[in-house]
C-alpha cells in the first residue's frame, strides 16, 4: 500500500530504510522509537560481547590465581615436613641434652662422694700414721 484516502485526507505511510532494507512501514514516531531500540540493540550487544570478554579475563586470572595457590600449597607441604624434620630433630638433641645433664649430675655426685671418700680415707690415713708414729 503507497497511499490511501481515509476521511477525506490523504496518508502516505513512511517508508524507513535500515541497513538497505526498506520493507516495513511506521509513522514518524514510531521509526524514531525502532531506530532508538536499534542502537540501543546494538549497544547492548557490545556490551555483552564485553561482558563475555571479561568473564573470560576473568577465568583467565582465576586459572592463574588457582595455579600459583597450588604451587605454593605445595611448597608450603614441603616446607612442613623439613619443618617437622628439624622439629623431630631439636627434640632430639634436647632428649639427649637432658640426658647428658642428667648423667652429669651424676657423674658430678658420684666424683664428690668419692672426693669425700678419699678426703675422709687420707685424714683417717694420716691419723693413724699420726698414732702409730707417736
Amino acid at each position: 500500500m503507497t497511499n490511501a484516502i481515509a476521511c477525506g485526507q490523504h496518508l502516505t505511510p513512511k517508508r524507513i530504510v535500515f541497513s538497505g532494507d526498506t520493507g516495513i512501514f511506521f509513522t514518524h514516531k514510531q521509526e524514531i522509537e525502532l531506530l532508538v531500540k536499534f542502537k540501543q540493540f546494538e549497544g547492548c550487544k557490545l556490551e555483552k560481547a564485553k561482558w563475555e570478554k571479561y568473564a573470560m579475563d576473568a577465568d583467565l586470572q582465576i586459572d592463574k590465581e588457582r595455579e600459583a595457590y597450588d604451587y605454593l600449597n605445595i611448597q608450603y607441604d614441603n616446607i612442613l615436613i623439613v619443618s617437622k624434620d628439624f622439629q623431630k630433630k631439636y627434640n632430639d638433641e634436647y632428649t639427649a641434652h637432658e640426658n647428658t645433664k642428667s648423667e652429669l649430675k651424676i657423674q658430678i655426685g658420684k666424683k664428690r662422694t668419692w672426693i669425700k671418700i678419699a678426703a675422709a680415707s687420707l685424714t683417717a690415713n694420716i691419723g693413724l700414721i699420726y698414732i702409730l708414729t707417736r
